[in-house]
């Protein structure tokens, strides 16, 4: 089954452009991904942890 990520690019699985958010689990192309540390997020979560991550 297709996914789409939020940007509009449609992913067909199996893919290891499949990248899920650590925090909220929804998929993400890895353009649309950051990465902290080790950890994968998608924007979203990126942003509400950055302040936190910069302290």
């Amino acid at each position: 089954m297709p996914t789409n990520c939020e940007c509009g690019m449609r992913i067909e699985p199996p893919s290891t452009r499949l990248t899920p958010c650590h925090e909220c689990g929804t998929v993400r192309c890895r353009s649309c991904a950051i990465q902290l540390d080790a950890t994968i997020y998608c924007r979203w979560c990126a942003i509400s942890l950055a302040p936190a991550h910069n302290a």
